[in-house]
């Protein structure tokens, strides 16, 4: 069945680059100048190690709430999200709770303390730690091209400070060489980025920007890594009518590891349980406690106060688990409609003449 005339690809013609040639030296002459040509093309092994220029650098598109855009159309509006950290800016004055105000470690002791470092591109996860795992944002090439700050990041005050401040975070990560060597095993530098030139950097930066003042970057870089878990908890207390149940970050994709996670300490607790009615049912059969009226009488105690203790857990817990499905499910429902209503908007604008 063949397509209606009116539809084609949704993309131009273009070249496909062959792969690597991966032909022996035994391969038919007439296929030399071919196999020459093939390898001249970047392959899965290679392609990581192309340096790339500032605008080659940034993502293809971006947006927030739904939005979707070309990054190299908006620039600008991309950098404003790219480098937000309103979030924590808004509870900075309890960001003590999280994290201490002194300087990240160098990246290989984070490695040497066994955490997992995850890459993010959302600044407002940068240097946030969770249980074994830190996330970082990488520096992007255009984090380090002159002519680029000049024209996108320098007219902007609070653009400037973040990316001061991201900027500053690579000066604390990357002390020593093997820094560096694991930030480029983990994909957080570019390719360019030699021991020497970043050595010739840092002392450049220095100049720039005082690294005992930090009164050139945001706020937030007054705090070395910040716990997540923490930062949940501040949000959680502080905007409890829009941030009681996802907090920060939301970290849960199904109910099974939310409770799973927060209600692990009720096992411990029936297991005491357990081992305290066993302790006293083995006392109670024996002299002299069986004939002893006060040790029956606190073991009579401990039964009730058990079985309401667990039936309490467990109505607390279930009750918790219908206000939470309750409130995705809403959330669910509502963002649907909305979702195909700003949809519906933007297909009748477009066929506005």
């Amino acid at each position: 069945m063949t397509s209606p005339p009116s539809l084609t690809p949704p993309f131009t013609e273009r070249h496909i680059p062959p792969v690597k040639s991966r032909h022996s030296g035994n391969a038919p002459t007439g296929d030399a100048n071919q196999d020459q040509n093939t390898t001249q093309q970047p392959v899965l092994e290679s392609v990581t190690n192309i340096p790339l220029t500032a605008l080659e650098s940034l993502p293809t598109i971006a947006g927030r709430n739904g939005e979707v855009y070309l990054t190299k159309n908006k620039i600008g509006e991309f950098l404003q999200w790219d480098l937000d950290l309103k979030r924590l800016n808004l509870v900075h004055g309890h960001l003590w709770m999280a994290g201490r105000p002194m300087r990240g470690r160098p990246l290989h002791r984070y490695k040497m303390l066994g955490l997992e470092i995850l890459p993010t591109q959302q600044m407002d996860l940068h240097f946030l730690r969770y249980s074994d795992r830190l996330m970082i944002k990488p520096l992007a090439e255009y984090m380090l091209d002159h002519a680029f700050w000049v024209e996108h990041i320098c007219p902007h005050k609070t653009l400037h400070e973040n990316a001061c401040g991201l900027l500053l975070s690579y000066v604390w990560l990357l002390t020593s060489p093997i820094d560096l060597k694991l930030a480029h095993e983990i994909y957080l530098l570019p390719s360019f980025v030699t021991w020497a030139w970043w050595k010739t950097f840092v002392t450049d930066f220095e100049s720039h920007i005082d690294l005992n003042a930090l009164d050139k970057v945001n706020k937030r870089f007054h705090f070395g890594e910040l716990r997540l878990s923490r930062i949940n908890s501040i949000f959680r207390i502080r905007y409890a009518p829009t941030h009681f149940v996802r907090g920060y970050l939301y970290g849960y994709n199904r109910y099974v590891v939310y409770f799973q996670r927060r209600f692990g300490w009720i096992l411990i607790v029936f297991v005491f349980f357990s081992l305290v009615l066993a302790a006293m049912q083995v006392g109670a059969s024996v002299e002299p406690l069986q004939s002893n009226q006060d040790f029956i009488r606190s073991c009579y105690v401990f039964v009730v106060f058990s079985m309401l203790a667990v039936a309490a857990i467990l109505g607390a817990v279930g009750l918790m688990f219908m206000c939470i499905y309750i409130y995705n499910m809403g959330k669910a429902i509502a963002h649907v409609f909305k979702a195909a209503r700003e949809r519906k908007r933007v297909v009748h604008e477009s066929k506005k003449p």
